[in-house]
């Protein structure tokens, strides 16, 4: 690793756009006085296009007019909301940077962010850059961003005690690397190389990055996001590449896949951000700019630095913002074309022509939002029967009853119909995001649940199969084996749901159910999910602390700490991991439950005081006698209000319960309907012994 790299020199004729795009948002168009900078009658072009920009400065304010575009910005300028500055924006709008400060000046007389990204960013080449464009992308998604830069080609320094990264703990790192800087072989061609050389390249390649990024994971808690610069000329044997037996795209393919893999597997809380996909997307032209390259070793065009700011402000929002777990659709034109009360089954928009394949499209795209975790649910103002008829009948429609969670088809309101589907699903209606074309309604559910995130259909077909493509909500870090089979879950809920009904009394309900619960402790392959589950569960949790993949992992291995979860599986099938207890042995004979929580989809069949119960007995047997529990209320969590008083817990000053252990158990832990097994007592031995 190269560490003693001097930043470039930024010659005279940039240095003022330079200048200009490195100044913090709340001054942009400014020196470092406050005084305006002149752009009187400034006309710019983005590289590779024929765009240009004409900037006036009007009362000290940047006015835009933008030639060859045939678009304004006045819908987002008015937007009353950062959400609604979201759904105004042209989806493929280039921005130049005096737009961007006119837009982020208008984000800041908005509301206030709903929480605030800390981003640490270590490179080897010019990364302050990129400041505007993360701002805008972080206020944009409702976030403030700090912004800490490390010097231009430090690296490992910067995991050590003292630096400037440690002392600011980010939420994010990124790492902002080049291939050259993990091997010096990259700084010659790849062709001139035999293929055993390439394959041990590869292998040093992947370690000296894993490396790097585990020094940060033991320097910074928060998320770290690794990337490699993607090369700015195309690959060494030109178009021959694909055919050679030593194809550069191959190699390179195949080293990130193994990066990939082992980051995940290896490193908690870490992320690849593959620029290669960025490139694919924008095309190399309108991804790179020479002249920036040569001159201020800034690899990326305006449009390619907003993009890549986008992405690294996505993962911030999905570490931040509160998680989306539904994508609720209209169905008349959102789903298909047209209206199928008025026009039929037969004359909707649907099919493998246009416009209908653009439908089609459409919906095989939200297949791979619900394979990332994410539950479809319908919310539709139709006749029912016409709606059932084309998902069961239509030969063209891919979504079928069974993709959806749940359905809301009549004339009701749409935001009545959505608080009826987030209590259906038991989930908050924060986590929805709605989907429709109708400006009316989009309105009406802004005005009436501004909790829920709004995706306008667009009036272009040709728009709609990307319209989700850029909702950072919608992005996610992990994919555990409950993700995946969401929707099969909550297709079991309702079955269980309907015995219960039918039941007569609930005792006989929770027996008929079969109900066997698996506890496994210390279980390092599930770390993942119980991450997840600390930082998306709000209902029934005790304390509500969010914890990341790198914290659980080293509760996990400390030995004062008990990492427990839960599954449990009836005749219905099998509800995947649902609950999690964190406690803290505290001295021989004390200990305290720092989290407890479980998922909503069990709630009702007293799971809860099934795990509860035996993991008490497990610190028992490790001797424990007392144990100290907190209820911290939310606006969420009354759920779990009570359940420390019903468990045999005595109430003291500021939320603190105890119990006794030696005491009998209360009567709610008594002759629970569930089988448990208990898995990974014989994990570690726990050495806690009196602090001094």
């Amino acid at each position: 690793m190269q560490n003693e790299a001097q930043a470039p020199e930024i010659r005279p004729e940039i240095a003022e756009v330079h200048a200009l795009t490195s100044s913090k948002m709340s001054g942009l168009v400014g020196n470092e006085q406050g005084n305006s900078v002149n752009t009187e009658g400034v006309t710019c072009c983005s590289p590779g296009t024929s765009t240009e920009h004409e900037v006036r400065v009007v009362s000290g304010q940047p006015s835009i007019t933008t030639r060859g575009r045939g678009r304004d910005l006045h819908g987002a300028l008015d937007a009353a909301s950062s959400a609604a500055m979201r759904a105004a924006l042209p989806r493929e709008a280039v921005l130049t940077l005096a737009e961007m400060v006119q837009l982020t000046r208008r984000l800041h007389d908005l509301d206030e962010p709903v929480g605030r990204l800390r981003i640490g960013i270590v490179h080897t080449y010019t990364s302050e850059t990129l400041d505007p464009y993360l701002q805008f992308e972080a206020r944009l998604q409702g976030l403030d961003a700090d912004l800490y830069h490390a010097p231009y080609g430090v690296t490992l320094q910067e995991a050590e005690n003292g630096s400037g990264l440690r002392k600011r703990q980010p939420d994010l790192t990124l790492l902002l690397l080049r291939w050259e800087d993990l091997h010096p072989s990259m700084a010659s061609p790849l062709g001139s190389l035999s293929g055993h050389d390439r394959t041990g390249l590869a292998a040093d390649l992947t370690n000296a990055a894993l490396r790097l990024t585990q020094a940060f994971r033991n320097s910074v808690a928060g998320h770290i996001v690794l990337t490699l610069l993607p090369p700015m000329t195309g690959p060494g044997l030109g178009l021959y590449d694909p055919s050679a037996p030593n194809s550069e795209a191959a190699w390179r393919g195949n080293v990130k896949a193994a990066l990939s893999n082992r980051l995940a597997a290896e490193i908690a809380s870490a992320t690849f951000l593959d620029l290669d996909e960025m490139v694919a997307e924008m095309g190399r032209r309108h991804c790179f700019d020479a002249r920036w390259w040569y001159t201020a070793r800034f690899p990326f065009t305006p449009e390619a630095a907003r993009e890549l700011a986008r992405r690294v402000i996505a993962v911030g929002t999905v570490l931040k913002r509160p998680r989306a777990k539904v994508i609720a659709l209209d169905a008349d034109n959102t789903l298909w074309g047209g209206g199928v009360g008025e026009e039929g089954v037969t004359g909707i928009a649907l099919g493998p022509d246009y416009p209908g394949n653009v439908y089609v499209a459409f919906q095989r795209r939200l297949l791979d939002y619900q394979q990332r975790g994410f539950l479809l649910a319908m919310c539709s103002k139709n006749n029912l029967a016409d709606v059932l008829e084309v998902l069961q009948q239509h030969p063209h429609q891919i979504l079928r009853k069974e993709h959806f969670a749940a359905m809301r088809v009549n004339w009701e309101s749409k935001s009545a119909n959505l608080r009826s589907l987030a209590e259906e699903l038991n989930l908050g209606i924060d986590s929805f995001i709605f989907v429709d074309d109708s400006d009316h309604e989009c309105l009406a559910i802004r005005q009436s649940l501004p909790e829920v995130e709004i995706i306008q259909v667009p009036s272009r077909p040709l728009e709609i199969p990307g319209c989700l493509d850029r909702v950072a909500r919608l992005e996610i870090l992990n994919l555990t084996a409950e993700d995946r089979r969401r929707t099969e879950m909550y297709g079991q809920e309702r079955k269980r749901h309907q015995l219960a009904e039918a039941a007569t009394d609930v005792a006989g309900y929770l027996r008929s159910l079969g109900m066997r619960m698996r506890i496994a402790l210390d279980d390092r392959r599930q770390v993942p999910r119980v991450a997840q589950l600390t930082q998306k569960t709000n209902q029934f949790n005790l304390t509500t602390r969010r914890y990341t993949e790198a914290e659980i992992r080293g509760f996990v291995d400390a030995p004062d700490w008990l990492v427990a979860h839960f599954s449990l599986t009836d005749v219905f099938g099998d509800s995947g991991v649902v609950g999690v207890i964190l406690t803290r042995q505290t001295a021989p004979s004390e200990a305290e439950i720092d989290t407890l929580l479980m998922s909503c989809r069990v709630i009702g069949r007293r799971a809860e005081s099934a795990f509860f119960e035996t993991v008490l007995t497990v610190l028992r047997d490790r001797g424990v006698r007392t144990v100290t529990a907190y209820f911290v209320p939310t606006a969420k969590n009354q759920l779990a209000a009570q359940f420390l008083p019903d468990h045999g817990f005595l109430r003291h000053d500021n939320g603190r319960y105890t119990r006794d252990l030696n005491l009998p158990a209360p009567e709610a832990s008594r002759d629970l309907p569930i089988d448990v097994t208990l898995e990974g007592l014989e994990l570690k031995k726990k050495d806690v012994r009196e602090p001094a």
